[in-house]
């Protein structure tokens, strides 16, 4: 496990966070001649065991679809996908584990170790079967309770949107529901980028931690899943959006999706650092 922080004084078990580093390697690797060999070897075994310990603790009803213990877990922490009552199993989730497993496999040829490459890819290609068999209700993802696998109805979450991160992975049906969804002004994606509870939920609040306000690390997750998925032009609008946003408001954790105010922690790095990275890549 990875604790959900650390600092210059102690850790915190009680919660983690997702497991994002598989997409992260990946971003890296396709950017950054720097990922040596050397490099990956010593990411691979950590990488792995972080990836298992999913499968191994965090999935109660051993139905092969791992999930969070908390809101916290997945980042998201009040996000209306808890409503259907945790533990909850959630499509972002099963995402990241795929382009993580997918990730490994990579890993593992680049290092000479072709039997584990071929494993990481068919647990990765299982995975993905599962996670559409368990969670797509034909116009849409839908986190469940895990046991019970009931859905809650209240709510409208940016959460459901993410595994538009895994681009042509998945079945264009799919694929252009999902971006059907993203483009639709006026729920999601307003002036600023996207809102995290679509501003039509009657759950939706300006100031709702992650029941409206715009993010910059969902804003980056979404971006590249989009360019991943074909859609540059919409990837780039959306980019240019977020940024024009965060250089007239500043840095802070999260912003007004309709306003466009900082509003939680009005000088944050992660806010910064996608800044820079969606400007250089967008010319925003």
């Amino acid at each position: 496990m990875l604790p959900d922080f650390m600092n210059d004084k102690y850790a915190l078990w009680s919660c983690c966070k997702p497991p994002i580093h598989g997409w992260t390697l990946q971003w890296l690797m396709k950017r950054c001649d720097a990922v040596t060999t050397e490099r990956l070897a010593e990411i691979y075994e950590p990488l792995a065991r972080w990836t298992q310990w999913w499968f191994d603790y965090r999935d109660d009803d051993r139905d092969g679809v791992p999930q969070y213990n908390h809101g916290n877990d997945s980042g998201w922490d009040n996000s209306t996908v808890f409503l259907a009552a945790i533990p909850v199993e959630s499509p972002d989730l099963c995402a990241f584990l795929i382009l993580q497993m997918e990730t490994l496999a990579t890993v593992a040829a680049r290092l000479g170790r072709a039997g584990e490459a071929e494993q990481w890819e068919r647990r990765s290609q299982e995975l993905l079967a599962g996670m559409i068999e368990h969670f797509w209700r034909g116009d849409r993802f839908q986190a469940v309770q895990s046991g019970t696998h009931a859905g809650a109805d209240e709510g409208d979450s940016l959460m459901a949107y993410l595994p538009v991160i895994l681009g042509k992975r998945l079945p264009e049906p799919i694929l252009c529901k999902l971006i059907e969804g993203l483009r639709e002004e006026g729920r999601f994606l307003t002036a600023h980028g996207f809102a995290t509870e679509s501003v039509r939920s009657p759950l939706y609040a300006p100031d709702g931690y992650w029941r409206g306000p715009i993010w910059a690390p969902v804003m980056l997750l979404l971006v590249e899943g989009l360019k991943e998925a074909g859609e540059e032009r919409f990837a780039a609008d959306v980019a240019k959006r977020f940024c024009r946003m965060a250089a007239s408001a500043g840095m802070a954790e999260n912003f007004d999706a309709l306003e466009g105010r900082g509003l939680r922690d009005r000088a944050f790095t992660w806010t910064s650092s996608v800044f820079l990275l969606l400007a250089r890549e967008y010319g925003a």
